[in-house]
C-alpha cells in the first residue's frame, strides 16, 4: 500500500503547487501533478523496491509467494534502481527524458504485472505481493494511468502526436 500512499502525497504536493503557483491552465496542472507522480512513484517507490529485493531478499520473496535466494532478485533490485534515480532525475529534466522515464518504467512494471497473473494461473500464488492490491495498483493501473497522461499532455501540444 505504500505505492497508494506516495500517490496521495504527490496528490498534495500537486495541490500544493498549484495553490502556491496560482497554476490556471489544464496543461500546466497535468505536467505538475505528472511531475509529482514521477519523483514519487517511480523515483522514490522504485529506490524502496530496489532496497527491498537487494537487502531484504528473503522477506520480500516471501511476500511475493516466490524461493528465496534466486539471484534474479538482485537483478530487479538493480531495474528498481536504476529507475528510481531516473525518476527523482525526470523532475528536474523534463521533456524527453521524462517521456523515455515514463515508459521504459511502464514497459517493466506492466511485464512485472503480466509475470505477477502468469504466476497466480500457473501456480495458484496468491500471496499479497503478487497478487493483492499493491500490485495491481503499481504494476497495472500507475503505468496505464502515467502513459495516459503523458500522451494526453503530448497531445495537447502537439495534435500530431
Amino acid at each position: 500500500m505504500l505505492s497508494i500512499f506516495l500517490f496521495i502525497i504527490a496528490i498534495i504536493a500537486t495541490l500544493i503547487h498549484i495553490a502556491l503557483k496560482k497554476e490556471r491552465d489544464a496543461s500546466g496542472r497535468v505536467e505538475v501533478f505528472l511531475s509529482y507522480v514521477v519523483l514519487f512513484n517511480v523515483g522514490f517507490m522504485c529506490l524502496i523496491a530496489a532496497y527491498a529485493h537487494v537487502f531484504m531478499g528473503p522477506e520480500t520473496a516471501k511476500s511475493i509467494g516466490w524461493a528465496p535466494g534466486s539471484p534474479f532478485q538482485y537483478e530487479i533490485g538493480m531495474a528498481n534502481l536504476s529507475y528510481g534515480v531516473l525518476g527523482i532525475l525526470a523532475y528536474r529534466y523534463r521533456g524527453g527524458f521524462r517521456t523515455a522515464t515514463i515508459i521504459g518504467w511502464s514497459v517493466l512494471l506492466i511485464g512485472c504485472f503480466i509475470g505477477h497473473m502468469i504466476n497466480y494461473h500457473e501456480t495458484g500464488n496468491t500471496a499479497p505481493n503478487n497478487m493483492g492490491a499493491y500490485v495491481w495498483f503499481n504494476d497495472l493501473i500507475l503505468p496505464v494511468f502515467l502513459l495516459y497522461l503523458l500522451f494526453w499532455l503530448n497531445r495537447r501540444r502537439d495534435p500530431r502526436f
